[in-house]
């Protein structure tokens, strides 16, 4: 079967726009990443046995890189060429400034997780398997891809038995929805100060159309990503066909200290509505399934 029209240009997107998401996160990543995104990582891999990882949707490689700093070997993996291109040249120079060791190892692979025949690549190499992973992580990618199916399927195989996936995605409710933020100014009666409402306005939620995504690139030439809205049915229920179980979930949100003045529109200001989502699943105890 032919991909469809959304899945050839969801990755063609981020072919184009590699250059720029790399400038923009750079090294270190923006402050979603620093604040909301890694510290729940950090928090769904505790525990975890440090020596295998599988790194999903890997852009620029700062999930990677993290992990191998973590102890893991890792795999990084992306759909798209030009973000492995980044990944590889960031992680070279941190091999030469001795930010990481060469017994920290990363690699790279191709690997669209849309697409069956990758996965059946991927899970054929006896060194890429070698018992499986003990973490496998997709740091906001899965608002990203078109059809969760394929990645479903092959975790089961990829895990070891006390392994995780652990993913991270902006929020289902409050952001891939395209829900609107709603601010209302008034006069507080009792203080006489100036009184500033915040919230969301949802017009959708089952039924949202792939939508594309807030610009984030200096190209004005190429369209932006996609952006796939899933209800939390919708996004869990590939994974549940597959036996897997969800055991960690997190809504995570920037506090007052992250407050714009200069911005009172600015998402980060509405902190009663969480900006991420994280999760974590398992395998059954009792599934050998391979």
């Amino acid at each position: 079967m032919a991909p469809s029209t959304e899945k050839v240009e969801a990755l063609a997107a981020w072919e184009k726009h590699a250059q720029s998401w790399d400038q923009s996160m750079g090294d270190e990543g923006n402050e979603y990443f620093s604040v909301l995104e890694l510290p729940a990582l950090k928090r769904m891999i505790t525990g975890q046995n440090r020596h295998r990882a599988l790194d999903l949707a890997t852009g620029n490689g700062l999930v990677a890189r993290w992990l191998a700093q973590e102890g893991f070997s890792v795999i990084a993996t992306d759909g798209a060429t030009a973000m492995l291109e980044h990944a590889k040249a960031r992680t070279a120079v941190w091999y030469e400034e001795g930010r990481l060791c060469k017994k920290q190892e990363v690699s790279f692979e191709l690997l669209d997780v849309t697409n069956n025949d990758h996965w059946a690549q991927f899970i054929s190499n006896a060194t890429h398997m070698q018992g499986g992973f003990d973490v496998i992580t997709m740091n906001m990618g899965v608002m990203d891809i078109q059809d969760l199916e394929p990645l479903a399927a092959s975790l089961t195989r990829l895990l070891k038995q006390d392994g995780c996936f652990v993913a991270t995605a902006l929020h289902p409710l409050f952001f891939t929805s395209g829900a609107k933020r709603q601010i209302i100014v008034g006069e507080d009666p009792v203080t006489g100060k100036r009184k500033i409402d915040r919230s969301i306005v949802l017009n959708q939620y089952q039924n949202v159309a792939p939508a594309r995504q807030l610009l984030f690139s200096d190209s004005r030439n190429h369209k932006p990503p996609f952006s796939f809205h899933r209800s939390f049915q919708e996004l869990f229920a590939p994974f549940f066909r597959e036996g897997l179980i969800l055991d960690a979930l997190e809504e995570v949100n920037f506090d007052e200290s992250s407050y714009e003045p200069s911005r009172e529109y600015a998402a980060r200001n509405f902190t009663e509505f969480p900006k991420i989502l994280a999760f974590r699943l398992r395998r059954r105890l009792a599934d050998t399934k391979r």
